[in-house]
Parts: C-alpha cells; sequence; structure tokens
C-alpha cells in the first residue's frame, strides 16, 4: 500500500516540471538521458551508502571489536548486524546522526544526482536556457525520489510514504540545483556551481538528521530530550511542506512570466570585471 501512495505526487510534479518542454522539447533521446542518469545514480547512491554506512559502524564500534564482527560476517550475516548494534554506544548523538547523515545522504545523494545530471545534459541541445537547467535538474532529482520512494513505501508502510510525498525533498533539491547551476552558466561565476551542491546538501542533511533523532513510537519517554527531538522533526516537516508549496508556485509564475527564459551557454562566460 505505501508503494502505490508513494507515487502520484512524484508523477504530479514531474508532469508540472515538463510541461514548459510542451512547445520547446529536448532533443531526441533528451528525455530518456534523464531518466536514466536518475537511476543510475539511486542505485550508486545507494550502493556507496551501504559501503560508507558500514564504515562508520566500523569507527563508531572501535578497533578493539572490529575484528570480532569481521570473524562474525564470515558466518552469520545477521549475527553480525545484532552484534555491531550491540557494541554501538547508546543513546542518541544529535552530532554523530548529523555526521552520519551527511556522508550517507545529504552530500553523497546530491553529488550524485548533481555529476549524473552533468552527463546527462552534455548532449547539444540539452540547456537553451536557465529554465531547462532547472528542468533537467529536477527530472533527475524525482526520477531519483521515485525510485527511492518505492524502498521507502514498501519498507516502511503507509505514514512514511504520505510524509514523503507532503514533503518531497529530492523536488526541492532539483529545482535548487537547476536554479544555481543555471546561474552559474549565465554569469560564469564559480560560487554559483558550488552554491548548486552546497545548498541543496546542507538543507538535505538537516531535515533527514531531524527526522531521524525523532525517537519511534515505542520509545518515546516522557519529560527528557525526547519531546524536543518531536518538536525539532515536526518542525522540520512543516518547514519542508511549505518550501514544497513555495517552490510549486516559483515553477508556475517562472513559466507564466517567462522569468527564466534567459539563454545559457553550456560553456559559461567569464565574469566581468
Amino acid at each position: 500500500m505505501g508503494v502505490i501512495i508513494s507515487l502520484p505526487v512524484s508523477i504530479l510534479l514531474l508532469w508540472l516540471v515538463l510541461k514548459p518542454k510542451k512547445n520547446d522539447p529536448f532533443p531526441k533521446g533528451g528525455l530518456a538521458r534523464l531518466v536514466i542518469a536518475g537511476l543510475l545514480c539511486t542505485f550508486v547512491a545507494g550502493i556507496l551508502s551501504q559501503v560508507f554506512s558500514l564504515i562508520l559502524v566500523a569507527i563508531r564500534i572501535g578497533p578493539a571489536n572490529l575484528t570480532e564482527v569481521i570473524n562474525k560476517l564470515r558466518s552469520d550475516m545477521a549475527g553480525a548486524t545484532e552484534l555491531m548494534q550491540s557494541l554501538s554506544p547508546k543513546g542518541r548523538s544529535p552530532l554523530w546522526t548529523l555526521f552520519t547523515t551527511l556522508i550517507t545522504a545529504g552530500l553523497l545523494e546530491e553529488l550524485c544526482k548533481y555529476f549524473a545530471c552533468r552527463v546527462a545534459i552534455r548532449k547539444e541541445g540539452m540547456l537553451r536556457t536557465w529554465m531547462d537547467s532547472v528542468i533537467c535538474f529536477t527530472v533527475v532529482g524525482l526520477v531519483f525520489q521515485i525510485l527511492e520512494n518505492f524502498l521507502y513505501g514498501g519498507q516502511y508502510g503507509v505514514i512514511t510514504a504520505i510524509f514523503r510525498n507532503l514533503a518531497p525533498g529530492h523536488f526541492i533539491f532539483g529545482v535548487m540545483m537547476g536554479w544555481y547551476f543555471g546561474k552559474y552558466l549565465i554569469t560564469g561565476e564559480k560560487k554559483y556551481r558550488f552554491q548548486s551542491i552546497l545548498w541543496p546538501a546542507v538543507i538535505h542533511t538537516l531535515y533527514d538528521t531531524a527526522l531521524k533523532l525523532m525517537p519511534a513510537g515505542e520509545s518515546v519517554e516522557e519529560n527528557s530530550s525526547d519531546t524536543i527531538f518531536i518538536i525539532l522533526g515536526l518542525l522540520a516537516f512543516v518547514a519542508a511542506f511549505v518550501m514544497t508549496i513555495v517552490v510549486i508556485v516559483k515553477l508556475v509564475r517562472w513559466r507564466k512570466k517567462g522569468t527564466l527564459d534567459v539563454p545559457v551557454s553550456t560553456v559559461p562566460t567569464a565574469p566581468a570585471p
């Protein structure tokens, strides 16, 4: 059921994003390139996330226990997982959660999407305007989101799927990334290229961290720090929902007013002295 719920919003957003291309289509095979880029970067990010997670767990449990875990892995994978969990320090550590989320999700996923899209848009005619930059990066982000939602919707159920649809993070990050990269192509200022990765990665990391720190229903304790984490998580969700509405309104206005119909070059011009 969660998988079924996870699709409609992403598909609707994909339709909204691609609407400006109705009268100005991508070159032949252009949209397919973006879809393939989104699919591939999702798998790459997933594999790398697992690798980095194992490395971080190894750091967390300490070198003295690492040999024991490795020996356990050879004979009993499930037992090794339980052993790593038992050896890890108990309780929530906001700083550690922030760091691990940055490495395994925020920065990793945004870099994967960024470079995947950069490869996809190398085809001549993919980027004609600033709006095309927004569209391309957002399409890659939405394909990433659709595939990821299959995992989260099926693994964690209906409630998680509903939350992820009301606050579609990869949609927000894609629009943001495309806006800054388009600005870079127009101005030639490298700070905008850097910001096209920086801000999506920062917001992604902070949002995921706030949600991860929220306690599970059965582990909530009264009169504890759990209340603070619950409030922070809910505030993060509300902020993401508001950002979604704002971004959708922006996209509609940009399309109607032609605000981003500014020609760009795949080779950015040098900034004025």
